[in-house]
């Protein structure tokens, strides 16, 4: 199993009320899979991937990523997975709005100890992957929305990671726009790459081989 989740519990403490985001969450996920994860909004969507994507920590319950202990790994090792492991796509893009397209796609991999030859054939191919290999001088500031999402998924895929996990990937664009990014997403995973999406968008469920859907921190439904 790639992704093993046991009675997993999120509190967030900030303000007078201590607020569960997860209550005894229990999701399995086996390499390859493409799942969205729905619900309304605060129902616990994206505390769930944040988690799975070792950006948050949980509470109480065990995590096991292809076998590890999540909650036994140092700093340095997660860190390592997010980088190596793990690709992410938010609704937001999260590109640096006056770099080029070349240079955001390349974030992840000047993290690492890599030659600017390699860094620069692995940018162009990602790039190509998506659409994107006559823009790569351009400043991400003068891109469309959907334009921005397609830079967001090539960062995510520029170091061959074997997860990718998208925050409402379509929320910020228009049905045209976000069919298109479904289907690169879709590309992905049939690929082999495990794909979880965090989604409102009917149309992106309907895409996805399985459907959870959450509701106040628990799972009401899986459709595996």
């Amino acid at each position: 199993m790639l992704i093993e989740l046991k009675k997993i519990n999120k509190v967030y403490q900030s303000g007078a009320v201590p607020f569960q985001a997860l209550k005894e969450v229990d999701l399995s996920v086996k390499e390859g899979e493409i799942i969205a994860v729905c619900g309304r909004s605060g129902a616990g969507k994206s505390t769930l991937l944040h988690i799975i994507g070792c950006i948050d920590t949980f509470d109480s319950g065990s995590y096991l990523l292809d076998g590890d202990n999540v909650k036994n790994l140092r700093d340095k090792e997660l860190s390592k997975i997010r980088n190596r492991t793990m690709g992410f796509v938010m609704q937001d893009f999260a590109l640096v709005p006056k770099f080029s397209v070349f240079e955001n796609i390349a974030i992840p991999l000047y993290l690492g100890n890599i030659s600017m030859r390699k860094i620069q054939n692995a940018v162009k191919m990602a790039a190509a992957e998506v659409g994107l290999l006559e823009l790569l001088n351009k400043k991400a500031n003068q891109l469309s929305g959907g334009q921005k999402q397609r830079v967001a998924i090539a960062r995510a895929i520029v170091n061959n990671p074997r997860i990718i996990l998208a925050d409402e990937p379509t929320g910020a664009l228009d049905a045209s726009t976000a069919r298109e990014i479904i289907n690169l997403l879709k590309e992905q995973n049939e690929k082999g790459i495990t794909v979880i999406i965090v989604t409102h968008d009917n149309l992106v469920a309907a895409a996805c081989q399985r459907v959870i859907e959450i509701g106040d921190g628990r799972i009401l439904s899986d459709n595996k």
